[in-house]
């Protein structure tokens, strides 16, 4: 990564964000099973790719305490391809990124973030916590645009940027390391194993609410005879009685089984699954 022009203004907080950027590589690497390179996209390069936050796209914010504010910008259509790579859809309605895929990504950097050690470059300890995806309310006194890719070609672009008042908690601590100044390369991440890649990087999936739907049937109707729905009309599926349910999730079906009651409530009771594999597909599709 070439950082020459991040060679003599607030060469910490520059080294810091070359450090985040080398950690949303290794989990995109995790996530994709491929070799993922970032690379620092400056002057014209990134203004052309990455418009300022100003303009439509979504924001992550990160908030360190009294040290200010830290923020990733990533224009509409990277932060939908990021969304569709974590698992997540486009809004139906819109095409637009949806609620599920902007959970997917701030739930993407909280884990980064749990995983950058504060207290190596603050000289002090400091948990990172998500205050907010909207846009900054604040002037960004560092930031970088960073390109991240694989061998196919260009992944995603984003921008990092940081207030004026953790540039400054970043620069008045004790040096991380002897290497601002000069050309430098970002350290790129190792290339998983295939058990990694099978897992899809769950950690990031766990906590998403996913919405299931038990399914009795199905039948396509004509635009006509739904309008002519009425109290006491009959639906004929296109299942028998003795069938099983299918229970879905994202539109695939993960398992089957059969209603049960339990306690008053309904319940569905497996009696056939997918596998792992075909599970984890449905969520990523």
């Amino acid at each position: 990564m070439n950082t020459t022009e991040s060679s003599t203004a607030a060469p910490q907080a520059r080294e810091y964000l070359d450090v985040w950027a080398m950690s949303l590589g290794e989990g995109l690497n995790r996530l994709l099973d491929a070799e993922v390179t970032a690379q620092q996209v400056s002057g014209e390069d990134s203004q052309a790719q990455i418009p300022e936050p100003s303009a439509s796209g979504f924001s992550v914010r990160l908030f360190g305490g009294k040290t200010g504010e830290q923020a990733f910008f990533l224009p509409a259509a990277e932060a939908l391809r990021l969304a569709k790579l974590l698992g997540g859809a486009a809004s139906e309605e819109s095409g637009a990124l949806g609620a599920e895929g902007q959970q997917l990504i701030v739930q993407f950097f909280k884990q980064t973030a749990a995983a950058i050690s504060m207290e190596d470059w603050l000289g002090f300890a400091c948990e990172l916590a998500v205050s907010g995806a909207e846009k900054t309310g604040w002037e960004s006194a560092v930031d970088c645009a960073y390109q991240f890719s694989t061998s196919e070609g260009v992944l995603l672009v984003l921008k990092a940027q940081l207030s004026a008042d953790f540039v400054s908690a970043l620069e008045a601590a004790p040096r991380v390391s002897d290497s601002a100044g000069t050309e430098s390369v970002l350290p790129q991440p190792p290339v998983s194993r295939p058990e990694q890649a099978r897992d899809i990087n769950l950690d990031l999936l766990k906590d998403v609410e996913l919405e299931a739907t038990l399914r009795f049937g199905q039948r396509e109707m004509l635009l006509g005879d739904v309008l002519n729905l009425a109290p006491g009309s009959i639906v004929e599926l296109d299942q028998q009685v003795q069938d099983p349910v299918e229970l879905l999730v994202g539109n695939k079906v993960i398992a089957r089984g059969e209603v049960v009651t339990v306690e008053g409530n309904y319940g569905f009771r497996v009696t056939a699954l997918a596998s792992r594999e075909e599970r984890l597909d449905s969520l990523r599709k």
